[in-house]
């Protein structure tokens, strides 16, 4: 069965959805976050009916609109089950694959192949997931299964490929990769911070309390003596105003860069530092600014 990943909060997921409604448009995800079927003519008699049309209609969503953000709470909420599957049909095999190398491929396959799914019902994505999973599975277990054999052969004979280890080029590309992608990280926590700075005392609170200390929306709204619906509101509006900021900011630093320079030239590393230069346009502070921000 496919059940919610133990480390998302069911009280955050309609605020989610609505954050990926404002971000995509996608009706059926605003119908989902107001706890209706997502489209005329559908049941949803329970909460395994309402989960399976959740994920669904995030699948459905991201074929149209290839949003990251869509496809991250698509993983997060059927990571757990897609990975207890996998365990389940790797204690029935002789080989040692590590089921969270599958894992990996099953959602690279999903990431790849999104015009290959059809919403027509509500399980569609968890049977449509689930098969993809156990193809991956096999191709997995055939591979291993041919380097077996290839053991089995003398030593002195034939030394063959160790088809677990990476090879030299794809770990230089890999770290090439990896350190493109821990400068951008690093770019996208120092705009988070900023942005988040420009809330108010009251919206930072609320997101502190819940992405950081991991309160529940209820008790959230208790200490902060509001009503929980309007707490839901304060977070929905803070996270808006830092991605609409970041976006912005983002725009302005493309914007800044000679368009003449290099990728060559201009390191991840080096971009970094200008944006923490006070004058910076992404990092000008001012009553003008923010005004006009939010």
């Amino acid at each position: 069965m496919l059940h919610a990943s133990p480390h998302l909060d069911r009280e955050a997921l309609p605020a989610r959805l609505l954050a990926l409604w404002e971000l995509t448009g996608n009706r059926a995800l605003f119908e989902l976050a107001a706890g209706r079927a997502p489209r005329d003519g559908v049941a949803m008699n329970s909460d395994q009916e309402y989960l399976d049309w959740v994920s669904t209609s995030l699948m459905d969503c991201f074929k149209d609109s290839g949003e990251s953000a869509v496809f991250a709470l698509l993983f997060e909420l059927n990571r757990a089950s897609f990975l207890h599957a996998i365990q389940g049909n790797l204690r029935r095999a002789f080989h040692h694959v590590d089921p969270h190398d599958v894992l990996q491929e099953v959602f690279l396959n999903i990431y790849r192949y999104p015009h290959r799914f059809h919403a027509d019902k509500a399980d569609a994505f968890r049977g449509w997931g689930h098969r993809i999973a156990r193809n991956t599975l096999l191709k997995f277990l055939k591979g291993q299964a041919r380097l077996a054999r290839f053991h089995e052969i003398d030593e002195e004979v034939m030394q063959p490929e160790d088809l677990r280890g990476r090879r030299p080029d794809r770990a230089a590309s890999e770290a090439e990769s990896a350190a493109v992608v821990n400068h951008a990280y690093l770019l996208y926590l120092q705009l988070y911070l900023l942005h988040f700075g420009r809330l108010s005392a009251k919206e930072r609170l609320a997101l502190t309390m819940v992405e950081v200390d991991g309160v529940s929306y209820r008790d959230a709204a208790a200490a902060l003596g509001v009503r929980l619906e309007n707490l839901k509101m304060i977070i929905f509006r803070g996270r808006r105003k830092v991605l609409r900021g970041m976006e912005r900011s983002l725009g302005e630093i493309a914007a800044a860069e000679p368009t003449a320079v290099s990728a060559k030239a201009v390191s991840p590393r080096a971009a970094d530092r200008r944006i923490l230069e006070p004058g910076h346009p992404s990092l000008r502070t001012g009553r003008d600014q923010q005004a006009q921000a939010f």
